[in-house]
């Protein structure tokens, strides 16, 4: 006997991926905003089951399986507002949701089926946010077909530095890093790092941080090569400047719903903006210099300063890698510092 699940709940998965740092908080807002969308949350076990299906480590149909129990249990406990984030301090908490209202109201309500088809019903596109799956996504695509949409954040890689710099040290030391490992001769090795593996563990923090940009935005064009009416990509750069292409996009694409909140979601996150560090006060942007920027002069100075601290920091061999991306990302997406 094989297992097996043959019912399941109706409904879309809209899936926020991209590699750390390139936006996604505030692209949650925005998704958050829609009438048809539930609160994001993040999915773990989600992101596990999609790396390990990638590195044929679980086979297609016990994956797929595995998949829809998730997506099932996700949206029927959603549905009764069990095991939600209710931390005030957190980004992704449901106290900062256009939807808070429903989600604590739940909350005080039974768990009788009429209630919960209900909530389904109002909020069929459950949303999950992922961290830089890249193709792993090729399970829940092919899973979930014309039920699945995604939205895929990136940023320039030399704006993505500092942050990988403060937080590389936790791959594979820190049992706070939730990041799949993979052991090489008894040393942790992030999973996204496929091709540069000796020359990372012999690697500083900072060339580290640099590698972990470089595999993974490879790994994003690598996916980008292949067009997918399913994927919105959203540049950083061109979202904070000029959003609305960007969103008409996304409503035309998929299927939303209505929402009266998203210019004051944009307001809130300083969308349009006239310089791209211009963001909200808040500690998680302070590393990217948010408000420093005074003109588009600085813009244009600001990334000439970043290319050059990266190529004071780098080593050789792995800022020539960086600038090889650099010129990519500013071949398919165009300058904003002009």
């Amino acid at each position: 006997m094989n297992p097996s699940r043959n019912l399941t709940y109706p409904g879309n998965v809209l899936l926020i991926d991209g590699i750390s740092g390139a936006g996604k908080t505030m692209v949650t807002r925005l998704a958050d905003g829609y009438k048809l969308t539930t609160s994001p949350a993040f999915n773990y076990s989600l992101e596990y089951l999609s790396i390990l299906h990638s590195l044929e480590k679980l086979d297609t149909s016990t994956a797929q399986l595995l998949i829809q129990l998730n997506f099932d249990q996700r949206r029927y406990d959603g549905s009764i507002s069990r095991e939600v984030n209710l931390r005030p301090s957190d980004l992704s908490s449901v106290l900062k949701s256009s939807k808070r209202k429903d989600y604590l109201l739940s909350l005080l309500k039974n768990d009788s089926a009429e209630i919960s088809d209900e909530r389904m019903r109002a909020q069929p596109n459950l949303c999950f946010v992922t961290h830089q799956l890249n193709g792993a996504t090729k399970l829940i695509e092919n899973t979930l077909l014309d039920q699945y949409f995604e939205l895929m954040c990136v940023r320039h890689p030399y704006y993505l530095l500092s942050h990988w710099e403060s937080y590389v040290h936790l791959l594979g030391t820190s049992p706070r890093d939730f990041t799949l490992w993979l052991d090489v001769g008894g040393a942790n090795v992030p999973w996204f790092i496929q091709r540069n593996v000796n020359l990372y563990l012999e690697s500083n923090q900072i060339n580290r941080a640099a590698l972990c940009i470089i595999e993974i935005l490879q790994q994003t064009f690598l996916k980008m090569s292949k067009s997918d009416p399913r994927r919105v990509v959203i540049p950083f750069e061109r979202f904070v400047l000029s959003p609305r292409e960007i969103i008409t996009e996304i409503e035309n694409r998929f299927p939303m719903g209505n929402s009266n909140l998203i210019d004051g979601i944009l307001r809130r996150e300083k969308v349009p903006r006239d310089h791209i560090n211009s963001g909200r006060d808040l500690p998680i942007y302070k590393r990217y210099g948010s408000g420093s920027l005074k003109s588009s002069v600085d813009m244009k100075d600001d990334f000439r300063a970043q290319e050059i601290n990266a190529q004071r920091r780098l080593s050789p061999e792995i800022f020539d890698e960086l600038r090889i991306l650099s010129d990519k990302y500013l071949e398919e997406f165009g300058e904003w510092f002009k």
